[in-house]
């Protein structure tokens, strides 16, 4: 899809004011006009041309009156993660500040016997484990997504280093110059029969991964989160590490064995030895699985198949602490009485 054109927002700066744009054309040639009503000095239009480049837009124009005291104008704004234009306005006589612009692009009415005004709007959410994924299975994703939102497009976010925010239809063309993203949102939304915008959000990265769907419709919004829920998990790791299905992990098992056994040492110094060895063994697997096992893989080029190498570092990490743990417990207990002095 192109870029909306019918935009309403504020100006800000030596000059402050509602906004209202209006283009038409393609995005490599856009044309228009730029309303600005400033509450100190009254009503100016715009005449503009510019273009989008798929990250952001830049216009240019002149007063439509020509009168010199307005200036000619020139203004560049990027699109942000939730699909608004952020950016920064100047004339050739000196005023200038920052913009920003919401699309108001207006779907096709729908015919409806519900109420106009909702009684609630409703939420469905849900958290994913670690995640892997290319960039053919994020388009896959993103194409899942615009199936339920036909008049607005995936906005998508991608952080490599900095974050670049394109339509979907820009990400599919665009090259970057690393292989491996952060984190990558997917966000879009288009207003209902009622006027409360439906909106689907996907995020990934180093801390979360989450799917969120907002609708007035409760139905609607469970199908869309289940659809992309089933979807995701196709995606998920399972390591070893981690027992997600039953909510908790290696970690947690190694303190709760640690606890259990303290009643079989007689001293107080082993059982102190023993829970501050357990807890530096909790700290190496949370140090390993940063480093080794990240709570996101998301590579921007085709990725070979890596799953097993993954599946099988947990299944070493979970192992070797569960021994190192229990040879410790035995040390404690004298049990190596040939290789160890107590």
């Amino acid at each position: 899809m192109a870029l909306g054109h019918l935009w309403a927002g504020r100006a800000y700066g030596t000059n402050t004011g509602n906004l209202f744009v209006k283009l038409s054309g393609s995005d490599d040639a856009l044309t228009g006009k730029l309303h600005l009503n400033d509450p100190n000095f009254g009503f100016a239009v715009y005449n503009v041309s510019g273009a989008y480049d798929g990250t952001k837009l830049k216009i240019a124009g002149q007063s439509e009156t020509g009168d010199p005291r307005l200036g000619n104008l020139s203004a560049i704004a990027r699109l942000n993660p939730k699909g608004e234009l952020e950016g920064e306005w100047e004339t050739d006589i000196g005023a200038r500040g920052t913009l920003a612009l919401f699309p108001h692009d207006v779907p096709a009415p729908v015919e409806t016997g519900a109420a106009r005004y909702p009684e609630q709007i409703h939420t469905a959410r849900h958290e994913f484990g670690a995640v892997s994924m290319d960039r053919d299975k994020l388009l896959a994703l993103a194409d899942e997504m615009q199936a339920d939102f036909t008049k607005s497009e995936v906005i998508v976010t991608v952080a490599t280093g900095t974050e670049q925010t394109r339509l979907l239809g820009d990400f599919k063309t665009a090259n970057f110059g690393s292989d491996r993203a952060s984190k990558i949102k997917l966000y879009v939304q288009q207003p209902e029969s009622n006027g409360i915008n439906r909106v689907a959000e996907v995020e990934f990265g180093p801390q979360v991964n989450v799917v969120m769907v907002q609708s007035v419709d409760e139905a609607l919004a469970l199908g869309i989160l289940e659809k992309l829920k089933r979807h995701i998990q196709s995606l998920e790791r399972t390591y070893a590490t981690n027992f997600k299905k039953i909510g908790f992990g290696i970690n947690q098992l190694l303190v709760f064995g640690a606890i259990v056994f303290l009643p079989s040492l007689n001293t107080l110094s082993d059982r102190a030895a023993l829970m501050i060895g357990v807890i530096l063994i909790v700290y190496g697997v949370n140090w390993l699985h940063r480093r080794f096992l990240p709570h996101v893989e998301i590579y921007l080029v085709p990725k070979a198949k890596g799953r097993l190498a993954a599946n099988a570092l947990s299944w070493i990490i979970a192992l070797t602490s569960a021994l190192a743990a229990a040879l410790l417990a035995a040390y404690l207990q004298g049990q190596f009485p040939l290789l160890f002095y107590k």
